[in-house]
């Protein structure tokens, strides 16, 4: 009897235990620190290498003298600090912090004693009530760090950059990741100016001051509703109920709630040296996985192909890639363009191009396992999309070639590693007639 009482008195701890969890789940969509996911451009093979390797039976003509002529990307900020609403709700998640401690003291829940011992140890930081959205130390380093890949992939062509446009958007995380980037351009024997944000930006921001997606998509209902939805399904609901078993907690989690934690968890673990906070070990793997997909939802249906009212937004940026590489063509003078911007419009330029789209089409009615629109693939702090064009004068024909990255990896858009420039043209130059005339609607003015 004595040691059935003993059984009982203990806690009914997790055979997982998250401090000590040798490869915990990476994944954690917008959220996903850069270096999870990256890749890396000096990785990447040079252009005449790799076609000197493949001559017979990819390509028969001579890449010997490709040289880089322009460079396009779009970037997003690096890791950043919550926004005021996620700020808000994490806050009034963090308060069952002691609840969770003593239901472990009186033999609750299923939390590991040294998960419960790290949870104890946790302090709110007081910088996310004054400085929100701000770039982190960490997402400074993100940007420095690809500016210096970069340069090394990249110097012979930045030494002999004849022209340049970098801009951010009115934001400090995107300012403060331009100046990183530039910081990180060492040893290259050439300066790069950085440009003042343009308030209602045309190219880097055009989302924010069109006023139909205000109306049509921010002010709407479909996002929520979608994302309601899935909240009523079994999935998520055992999520909320495993989340209530591991804390002990008596109180019913809602969703508001459960997304509360998980920010906790995902915004503390993005910023520190370790990757890891002790708000992750109220989660299994499984229900990461099933948190990650409600932001997959909402990125689909406010940024992405659940409304062509983004693909028709990102398209002005796209044009401008088209723009810059045709009058490069023309004019002999090598140039860089560089965007620092946001995950909506990283979202919308791959919405317009028609990348990662899903049949069938992502829903709240059940969670698309197998899904191409994930964000912690697409769309991590630092996410980034790069196009280089090549003059090749050995080529017979056009002596153009245009090459794409996201993230440092290639992306074959083509079928093969470079696009002709005749199939560049039957990608992009549509979007010459992209325009933002659509967004003219004045029941929707977004705040500054």
């Amino acid at each position: 009897m004595w040691k059935l009482l003993i059984w009982v008195s203990l806690p009914l701890v997790s055979s997982k235990c998250y401090w000590n969890n040798p490869n915990p789940y990476p994944y954690f969509g917008s959220k996903t620190p850069y270096d999870t996911v990256r890749g890396d451009f000096r990785d990447v093979p040079e252009i005449e290498a790799k076609f000197r390797q493949n001559r017979i039976s990819a390509d028969a003509n001579d890449f010997s003298e490709c040289e880089a002529v322009s460079i396009w990307f779009m970037i997003r900020h690096g890791t950043r600090r919550p926004n005021a609403p996620d700020t808000k709700i994490m806050k009034k998640a963090s308060y069952l912090k002691d609840n969770i401690i003593h239901k472990r003291t009186q033999g609750k829940g299923e939390m590991c004693a040294q998960d419960v011992d790290d949870l104890r140890k946790w302090m709110w930081n007081p910088k996310l009530d004054y400085k929100r959205s701000y770039l982190t130390t960490h997402g400074f380093q993100e940007l420095f760090e690809f500016g210096q890949r970069f340069s090394q992939k990249f110097a012979n062509f930045l030494e002999e950059v004849n022209s340049s446009v970098l801009r951010p958007t009115s934001e400090q995380r995107t300012q403060q990741s331009i100046k990183a980037f530039v910081e990180g351009l060492r040893g290259i024997n050439q300066s790069f100016p950085i440009e003042d944000y343009i308030l209602n930006d045309p190219v880097a921001r055009p989302y924010r001051y069109c006023a139909k997606r205000g109306s049509q998509i921010i002010n709407g209902t479909r996002a929520i509703s979608e994302i309601q939805r899935f909240q009523e399904t079994e999935e998520f609901k055992k999520v909320q109920e495993n989340v209530q078993r591991r804390t002990g907690l008596s109180l019913e989690l809602k969703p508001n709630t459960i997304k509360g934690l998980y920010d906790l968890c995902r915004f503390y673990r993005s910023y520190t040296l370790l990757k890891r906070s002790p708000w992750c070990s109220l989660f299994s793997d499984d229900d990461l996985k099933i948190l990650e997909y409600v932001e997959d939802v909402q990125h689909y249906f406010k940024n992405g192909f659940g409304d062509s009212l983004n693909s028709q937004t990102g398209a002005a940026g796209l044009k401008d890639l088209y723009e810059k590489f045709h009058h490069v063509t023309k004019t002999g003078h090598k140039s860089i363009t560089a965007y620092f911007t946001h995950d909506t419009m990283m979202d919308m330029i791959y919405s317009a191009m028609g990348f990662y789209e899903d049949y069938p089409k992502l829903s709240g009615f059940e969670r698309k396992k197998d899904r191409k629109w994930r964000t912690t693939f697409l769309t991590p702090f630092a996410a980034n999309f790069v196009a280089v064009l090549y003059r090749c004068p050995k080529l017979p024909s056009t002596t153009y070639r245009v090459q794409f990255l996201k993230n440092e990896k290639e992306v074959h858009l083509c079928g093969a590693r470079l696009c002709s420039w005749k199939q560049f043209w039957e990608t992009f130059h549509r979007f010459t007639k992209a325009n933002l005339d659509f967004c003219d609607d004045d029941t929707y003015v977004y705040s500054v």
